[in-house]
């Protein structure tokens, strides 16, 4: 299926590649143009979260880029290499002898492919860099295979993309990142650049706001510090417990009342009937999030991302509040009119259902 990624629907390329992986991993194949160490980052950890053991050193990966006009990062060429189990390979190469990143015909593929225990592989083709702006906010377009089950196809077309692509050296490295350290910043361009802050002063106040949580197929929440023993009771806005599917009313109520149990589910880690409740001590709304011991996070200072996959399931992601990705949700959020104040903390909406 085609999926597009725009300022106003940011993410879709991540969140893409969470969906195929979500069926657990043993190989990662990415072909990608340009490759920085930030959207590295983000794809490892998607590897690391689906790996069948939940260990990522099993999951065999190949990641192949292109030296041309210096735009891929020699830090994230080094971090795959120090990675288990992780090969490197890089187009290119022969120009880097002549002392030059320039070429009249670029490497410029960009594919993903991620084999599994049955055999089967899902793939992500179209014209996300493995970036963080590739995969967050820039306009992108792909085509998402969620099973192929005949791999004969996507390994022909897999040795095409790569081409004549060499195993990165030491040497290669350390050439390519000297030859690059003479090109002035500006030929970069943006590519590499983290994502401006987006300023919502003027958010309106939750309790005030006349959205409808149950029409949006994403929500997202500022949280700072979390309560209960695990530090895993992330308070909500009253209100936006309708994002999980029930109405509760009984607000009068004075006691603990569990209005909803959805799932959660994050790469190999799922956690049926996490509890959203009613508290009357303090008159807020909550959900119960997965410890980091059972395969969740840590939450604190992050902005948390609930994206409705199924009914009553959810993909759980979160990301440190001031990345790309939690910059890039506000901000298309704001475009949309759909950031709320509750406290001094901010929850948005995306996606209409």
């Amino acid at each position: 299926m085609f999926i597009v990624q725009n300022q106003s629907s940011p993410g879709t390329m991540l969140s893409g590649l969470h969906d195929i992986m979500r069926d657990g991993l043993v190989s990662a194949r990415v072909c990608s143009a340009y490759v920085t160490l930030s959207g590295s980052r983000m794809l490892f950890d998607c590897i690391a979260r689906s790996a069948v053991d939940g260990k990522p050193e099993t999951v065999a990966k190949t990641i192949v880029a292109s030296l041309d006009f210096g735009l891929t990062e020699p830090s994230a060429l080094r971090f795959w290499q120090e990675k288990d189990n992780s090969r490197v390979l890089v187009a290119g190469a022969p120009r880097l002898s002549a002392g030059r990143l320039t070429t009249h015909a670029a490497f410029h593929p960009k594919l993903y492919v991620f084999g599994r225990e049955d055999g089967t592989a899902g793939s992500l083709v179209g014209s996300a860099n493995l970036t963080s702006r590739g995969l967050t906010i820039n306009a992108e377009v792909g085509w998402l295979e969620k099973a192929h089950r005949r791999l004969e196809p996507v390994n022909k077309a897999w040795d095409a993309a790569i081409g004549s692509a060499v195993e990165l050296t030491p040497e290669m490295l350390e050439r390519y990142s000297a030859l690059r350290q003479r090109l002035p910043v500006e030929p970069r361009g943006e590519e590499a650049e983290s994502l401006p802050e987006p300023n919502v002063p003027g958010a309106t106040p939750m309790a005030d706001a006349s959205v409808k949580p149950q029409d949006y197929a994403q929500m997202w929440v500022e949280a700072r510090s979390l309560s209960g023993g695990s530090r895993t009771q992330l308070e909500l806005p009253r209100g936006t417990h309708r994002f999980f599917g029930p109405v509760f009313q009984e607000y009068s109520s004075g006691h603990v009342v569990r209005i909803a149990e959805p799932s959660l589910v994050s790469g190999q880690m799922r956690r049926d009937k996490c509890p959203v409740t009613w508290h009357g001590d303090n008159q807020m709304e909550r959900i119960n999030l997965p410890s980091e011991l059972k395969g969740g996070y840590s939450y604190e200072n992050s902005l948390i991302l609930f994206r409705r996959i199924e009914t009553n399931t959810f993909d759980l992601q979160v990301y440190p509040w001031g990345s790309d990705m939690a910059r890039s949700l506000v901000a298309a959020s704001d475009l949309l009119g759909l950031v709320f104040r509750f406290g001094h903390r901010l929850t948005g909406f995306l996606d209409p259902a």
